[in-house]
Parts: C-alpha cells; sequence; structure tokens
C-alpha cells in the first residue's frame, strides 16, 4: 500500500504543478502584461474639436445697454430726408447663449421720431430677438474669438404714445460686438422695426409700411458662469472597454481551466487521505497533503449536519499502534506497542456480539477503528442520493478484508417524516443496501451487522438524518 502511495504522490503533484500552467489557445489573449497594464491606465481625456456642451441655465446670461439715433421711414414718405427725421434712441437688452453660435434675448427701446407729417412722436418697441453668432467656429482651443458677428430676427409689439396704437411689429438687424475682457463686451448694432402703415396713424391697418431704422453702441457685460463645457471624445474609452472586455473574458475561461484542474486535484487529495486514514499512515504524509492543496479547500459545514471527515486522525493511528492490526515491519516501535496493548484489548472485548440483523449489540468507542463514514439516501427510499458515495465502500471493504475486520452499518430515518414502524423498517432497508453492496465487494456475509436505529432527529437540516452509518470493528481473538 505504501508504494502504492508513493506512486500516486508524484502524479498528485504533477498534476497541481500543471494547474497553474494553462495554456488558452487564443492569440488574443497571449499579450504581455505591461500591455494590459497600461490600457488599464486612465485615459487622458481628449476634446472633440468644434463641439461643446450646451450651457445650464445660469450660465452665459448676459445685460446690454446701447444708445443712438432712429429714423421713421413710413408711408407717406413725407418731404424730409433721412438725416432730417434722426432723433435719439436708448436701448435695453437681457438675454442669454445657449451656445457660442446660439442665442435669445428679450430687447425695449424706445424714445422720440419723426412721423410723416414731421411732428416729433414718442414710442416704446417691446421684442424678442433670435440672435445668431457667425463667427462662432473661429473659436480655438478654450480662447474664444474676439470679434462675433451677430445677425438676429424677432417679433415684439410697439406703442405709439400719441395715437394709443400698438401694432405688431417685425424686429430685425446686424450686431457686431468685440470681447475686452471675458465679462464684458463692445456693441455696435444696426437693425429696423417694421409695423403696420397706419402706426403713425395715415395709412391702412392691414399691410405692412412703416418702418424705424437705428443705429446704436454700447457695452454689453456677461451675468454668471462664462465659456463653454468642450465635449469629451468617448472613442479611446470605447476602445480601452472594448480590449479590457476581451481581457476579461480570456481570464475568465483561464480560471474554469483552473477551477476545473483544481476540482481534480482535489478529489485526488481527497482519496489520498482516505486511504492514509485506514492505512493508519496520515500523520506521516500530512506535510505533503497539505502542500499539495494549499489553501484550494475551504471545508465548510453546516450547523449538526454530518461529514466524513478524513483529516486530523491522530486517534486512528494511536488505535492502530494499540491494536494487533499494525503491520511488524513497521517499526520496532509498533511492535513494542502491540505487545504492551495486547491485554489491554482482549480486556476491552468483554462484550457480546450479534452478527444478524435483529440483534442488538453494546460495543464500546474504543473498539471502533476510525471515523465514522455516513451515506444519505432519498427521502422514504433507500438509494443514495449520489451514487458517487459508494466509492467510500471501495477502501472500507479492502482494509476490512486484509485486516480481518468487523463490520457494524446501523440505518436510520428522518422522524419528522413517518410513523415509529415505517422508520424502523426504512432504517433496516438502508443498512441492508450498505450490506449488499459490501457482500458485492468480496466482504463475508458473517462479518456484517446491520442494526435499524428507526427514526432519528440528531443532525440539521433534517435531511442528513437519513442516513446509514458505517464503522470499523477490531477483530475478536
Amino acid at each position: 500500500m505504501k508504494r502504492i502511495f508513493l506512486l500516486m504522490l508524484p502524479m498528485a503533484f504533477s498534476m497541481n504543478v500543471q494547474a497553474y500552467h494553462v495554456d488558452i489557445a487564443d492569440t488574443v489573449c497571449v499579450r504581455h502584461r505591461e500591455y494590459f497594464k497600461e490600457r488599464w491606465e486612465t485615459v487622458q481625456p481628449a476634446y472633440l474639436t468644434d463641439v461643446v456642451s450646451v450651457s445650464t441655465w445660469k450660465d452665459n446670461w448676459f445685460l446690454s445697454v446701447s444708445g443712438g439715433t432712429s429714423a421713421f421711414l413710413g408711408s407717406p414718405l413725407g418731404c424730409e430726408d433721412l438725416f432730417g427725421r434722426m432723433k435719439p434712441i436708448l436701448a435695453v437688452a437681457a438675454g442669454k447663449w445657449f451656445t457660442p453660435a446660439i442665442g435669445g434675448r428679450l430687447s425695449y427701446q424706445g424714445f422720440r421720431f419723426k412721423d410723416s407729417r414731421l411732428e416729433t412722436q414718442s414710442y416704446q418697441f417691446c421684442h424678442a430677438d433670435l440672435l445668431w453668432n457667425v463667427l462662432a467656429g473661429l473659436d480655438r482651443g478654450n480662447t474664444p474669438c474676439r470679434w462675433s458677428l451677430i445677425p438676429y430676427a424677432g417679433a415684439g409689439i410697439i406703442h405709439h404714445k400719441g395715437n394709443g396704437h400698438h401694432p405688431f411689429a417685425l424686429s430685425y438687424g446686424v450686431q457686431g460686438r468685440y470681447r475686452l475682457t471675458d465679462r464684458f463686451h463692445l456693441l455696435a448694432e444696426l437693425g429696423g422695426a417694421t409695423t403696420f402703415k397706419d402706426f403713425d396713424s395715415y395709412g391702412v391697418s392691414n399691410q405692412f409700411g412703416d418702418n424705424l431704422v437705428g443705429l446704436t453702441a454700447g457695452i454689453s457685460f456677461t451675468i454668471g458662469k462664462t465659456g463653454w463645457r468642450k465635449v469629451i471624445d468617448p472613442v479611446p474609452h470605447i476602445r480601452q472597454n472594448e480590449e479590457l472586455a476581451v481581457h476579461t473574458l480570456c481570464l475568465a475561461g483561464k480560471n474554469r481551466e483552473l477551477q476545473k484542474s483544481n476540482a481534480m486535484n482535489l478529489a485526488i487529495i481527497a482519496e489520498l487521505k482516505k486511504i492514509l486514514e485506514l492505512e493508519g499512515l496520515l500523520d506521516r504524509y500530512a506535510d505533503k497533503l497539505s502542500g499539495l492543496s494549499g489553501n484550494a479547500e475551504s471545508e465548510t459545514t453546516s450547523s449538526g449536519y454530518p461529514r466524513n471527515n478524513y483529516s486530523g486522525l491522530n486517534s486512528l493511528r494511536a488505535r492502530l499502534n494499540q491494536s494487533p492490526l499494525t503491520e511488524v515491519g513497521d517499526s520496532t516501535a509498533s511492535a513494542h506497542s502491540v505487545a504492551h496493548t495486547n491485554g489491554q484489548a482482549v480486556s476491552q472485548r468483554q462484550h457480546t456480539y450479534h452478527w444478524d440483523s435483529d440483534a442488538s449489540q453494546s460495543v464500546s468507542d474504543s473498539l471502533y477503528v476510525g471515523a465514522p463514514i455516513y451515506f444519505f439516501f432519498i427521502l422514504n427510499t433507500d438509494r443514495l442520493t449520489d451514487t458517487s458515495q459508494l466509492i467510500n465502500l471501495d477502501g472500507i471493504a479492502r482494509i476490512a478484508n486484509k485486516h480481518g475486520l468487523h463490520i457494524r452499518v446501523s440505518g436510520a430515518a428522518d422522524n419528522a417524516t413517518g410513523n415509529e414502524t415505517l422508520n424502523k423498517s426504512l432504517g433496516l432497508y438502508r443498512a441492508e443496501y450498505i450490506k449488499v453492496q459490501l457482500i458485492k465487494r468480496a466482504v463475508p456475509d458473517s462479518h456484517i451487522e446491520i442494526v435499524s436505529e428507526g427514526g432519528i432527529d440528531d443532525y440539521s437540516p433534517n435531511e442528513a438524518n437519513r442516513n446509514a452509518c458505517v464503522r470499523l470493528l477490531a477483530p475478536q481473538n
């Protein structure tokens, strides 16, 4: 057995090493670590050329004040020329730039004008205009162009104070602007207004024909935050995300291969531990097994749930050293231990054994060899929840036959379901099932005792109580 284990141990070592050298065939994944380290770094923002975000409601507001002269051109025209019709004008406006090119304003202007009879009249004109800066595309970087050329058009109401008329009017013109600072601009504006012919009380009321033309100059002051936020170019970020997504898929595939290899290693280690436990050699090779498993397995158990435990079986080796099962060739000290404890072993065997299914027995725990091994069954059946549990019977049968051990199988049912009679029978059926499997593995029928514990509630969850427990007993002299 030792030779078999020593042959299996290097194989387990090699499989453990191979688990950490999984080759991925996809060439997309085969890239230098420094490449991905560079790609994982934060991408420095790059901005789109001539693209800005729309300003918020509180940014880029402005107030402007200007003054100049205006002239009335109506129908009839009258005998005075343009310069003879000029009168002073005052204009005040408030507005907002939504983008560097598009804005809007509310404007008030008025004062005096000469009508077609060359009489001086008073008027007020309130209008809303849409502004378009045709030179906004000349901005470069974070520095806007100093000059702005802004055509505008709008509509409003014009009021004639003398006759009380207040007809609808169209406004239009062009504004020139020069930036002194980020907040101050010089303005020069040539604009006009067109309304119905009866504005000055002469002409029809359903035709446009009376006009006011004005030339003003002034200053504009920006309120709130000035300037524009440029739009970040998303292309570098999209490319980085795509590359990282591909790398993530590669790592996920590699992890799946490593998990599969690790699961295979853990299964091999678990079987090695079972063999070492039953042979009494677990302590001798514990350091090698720990080197194989490392931190790969974190064993968790539910509260009260019985688990087949194949680690830390120092008591098993101690019992083997105190029983006739210890091989003479192991060491002189072991042989001496056997001789020294024979008397104690004989005295411990003062018990009655009944090797049939209807009898009960009283057995001292000191005569049990190794830890109990549990087999779990489906509700109300003698079918295992997982047939892979039968692999445990191979090692049990081999050790029992090699050393002439007796086997005690106790079947149990879940006390939460079924009545007492049914649970007693169900426990016996489960024990009988394990006995048949042991007989198939060449264990003599006379060396197997089966008992039924009926319904139990020893463990939690309830499914754990649907089991058959197998224990090895030392042979009697």
